[in-house]
């Protein structure tokens, strides 16, 4: 409704609005919301802020190259033996046909070819899925080789090419054609061989032996994202943003029309979840899928190992991998502690563990130095580990932000499942009433009757410990409170004027509960959702503590803590569990935050 004449239009306030104005009025819970923005920024830009692989890479890797030249004439000739294999096992498949009667086919033609030790009926795919990764070894030496070399390279794929063709063209080709296609294959893989060895580092190339390694810029951690990193950078991004895009779009597109602005909440949300997807295809099609995680970067090894040699690189604010290990620094406390100090020797300079010499036995005790590998801080700098290392010297900040990840998406998840069973029995029960609504009743007083933590103990425990497992047991295990909100905020809806004026005109029931009775009964649904995920948060929390969490070496906040009980290595219990209570407060405050503005003694007319 809107009231006024001339160039003044005032619009009545609907419902979300005096809620979001009673939210915004209250610091804490404003001030809660960003941190846990924050928080999530850092769970999902977690590649970007730790990790072994270098944002940016100018450089030469020679090892990736001597090994892709060593074995690019091996991969022809493995391709042309499968040719050729290919065509021994047709012909003789075809021999066995007439000497039988019979014609084999499909499976029947599969077994029979295993059983005499030939090519699988499906060579030509098999041969095709061979070139590729020939390709690929070309792939590697081109983006180091000068542009003059690369018309070896391009004979070589071109020979695999037809070679290839000439397979999938005919199972049986002719002897002669066969023998010149591996001919032109074999020529083309030993000059590859015999002149593209790469000279080393400082000499200079020999005509016609050896090359020098062209530098190139190549990006590791993008490199590295897959499908799943890049959607959810893309919507994390526009939620941040989101206010400052909300605003513009209200000002430039909707000139500040209030009825137009709640028209276009629908839209707005939609584009949200939409151009993030739009975006991650667009990354796939140009870039491809990642390839399978490693535990640690191969770069930072060849790096060390002088098998790499770099030009220019960037590493991430906290250069160490998830799960990359330093057996020097174990249990090593934060190194802004003054008994984290270590000699060139690899001793402890103070504290307990600062002996040369075994108490109990005399024996002196062996330290072996402190490996500073490139990207990272100096051996005693008070950045190089902040918040100390576990037990194999994994650094316990680069731990915990990836572990963020799993903390957070497991409430995050889990949430998003038990609302929506409770939200569908509950609207099923308090709408229909009756027999519906005792069975369900009773349901939900079966669950209730047993302890939520030891039923999903027992689930997690049976099936395994596994991320997936756990969201899942949260999930089945944890929707009774919210069905119980819901069913009653649907018995005080069904008797209202529109609920009733709907079932008079014949609307559909399903189309009552969804459209007109479900956005009316939302708030307290909401206000449960935020409880949920920080209970969420401390079940998976407790789980992992017990073991039936992730498994390694993936972390999560409660399995960093049961690296240790020792009170001798303090900082693995204090930081994650001080991250796993700020979190929980966070939300806490939030859903206080909610359940107020909710209040309809609390809203302005």
């Amino acid at each position: 409704m809107s009231e006024g004449s001339g160039a003044t239009t005032r619009y009545s306030k609907d419902y979300w609005d005096l809620v979001s104005g009673q939210i915004r009025r209250r610091w804490s819970v404003r001030l809660s919301a960003a941190l846990l923005a924050l928080l999530y920024a850092v769970a999902i830009y977690a590649p970007f802020l730790a990790n072994d692989k270098p944002l940016v890479f100018t450089g030469t890797f020679y090892g990736e190259y001597r090994a892709s030249h060593r074995l690019v004439a091996l991969a022809a000739a493995e391709l042309l033996a499968k040719a050729q294999q290919g065509r021994d096992g047709f012909l003789a498949w075809q021999a066995a046909e007439q000497a039988r009667g019979e014609t084999l086919e499909g499976s029947a033609k599969q077994d029979w070819l295993d059983g005499q030790g030939q090519a699988p009926a499906d060579f030509a795919a098999w041969m095709e899925l061979d070139r590729g990764g020939l390709d690929g070894r070309l792939l590697t030496l081109r983006r180091q080789l000068a542009p003059e070399h690369h018309a070896a390279l391009d004979a070589v794929s071109d020979a695999a090419a037809g070679l290839v063709r000439l397979a999938q063209a005919s199972p049986s080709p002719s002897p002669e054609a066969l023998a010149a296609a591996g001919e032109r294959l074999t020529a083309a893989a030993g000059v590859v061989r015999d002149s593209l060895k790469a000279a080393k580092s400082g000499e200079a190339p020999e005509p016609g032996r050896t090359v020098a390694l062209q530098a190139f810029t190549s990006y590791p951690v993008l490199e590295a994202l897959g499908w799943n990193d890049v959607y959810f950078m893309l919507l994390w991004a526009l939620v941040l943003l989101w206010p400052l895009i909300n605003r513009l779009v209200d000002r430039l597109l909707l000139h500040g029309d209030l009825e137009a602005m709640r028209r276009a909440r629908r839209g707005k949300l939609l584009l949200l979840v939409l151009l993030p997807a739009a975006g991650t295809l667009l990354w796939l099609s140009v870039h491809g899928a990642a390839p399978p995680p490693l535990e640690q970067s191969s770069l930072k090894q060849a790096l060390a190992a002088g098998q790499a040699e770099a030009v220019s690189a960037v590493y991430p604010p906290i250069p160490f991998g998830m799960s990359e290990q330093n057996q020097t620094e174990t249990f090593r406390p934060p190194t802004w502690w003054p008994a984290a100090a270590i000699d060139d020797e690899g001793f402890y300079l103070t504290g307990a563990r600062s002996l040369r010499t075994d108490a109990a036995t005399g024996m002196p005790i062996r330290a072996t130095p402190v490996e500073v590998r490139p990207g990272e801080p100096p051996r005693n700098a008070p950045a190089r580990r902040l918040l100390g290392t576990d037990s194999l010297g994994r650094d316990l900040l680069a731990r915990i932000v990836w572990g963020a990840r799993i903390s957070l998406a497991v409430g995050i998840i889990s949430t998003v499942l038990l609302v929506f069973i409770g939200t569908l029995f509950g609207a099923l029960s308090g709408y229909f009433g009756g027999w519906v609504d005792v069975l369900i009743s009773r349901i939900v007083e079966v669950f209730q009757c047993f302890p939520v933590f030891f039923l999903i103990l027992i689930v997690v425990s049976f099936m395994g410990p596994s991320i997936l497992n756990i969201m899942l047991a949260l999930g089945i295990f944890r929707w009774t409170g919210v069905s119980r909100l819901v069913r009653g905020e649907f018995i005080r809806l069904r008797g209202l004027d529109f609920v009733v004026a709907s079932q008079a005109l014949g609307v559909r029931s399903l189309r009552i509960i969804f459209k007109h009775v479900l956005p009316n009964a939302l708030g307290p649904v909401l206000v449960a959702a935020t409880f949920a995920v920080a209970n969420g948060i401390l079940t998976e929390s407790a789980l992992s503590y017990l073991g039936f969490g992730v498994k390694l070496p993936v972390p999560s906040w409660g399995s960093l803590l049961v690296e240790t009980r020792s009170i001798e290595y303090w900082w693995i219990q204090i930081f994650p569990g001080l991250l796993i209570f700020a979190t929980v407060v966070l939300y806490n405050l939030v859903g206080e935050g909610v359940r107020d503005a909710l209040d309809p003694r609390l809203k302005e007319e």
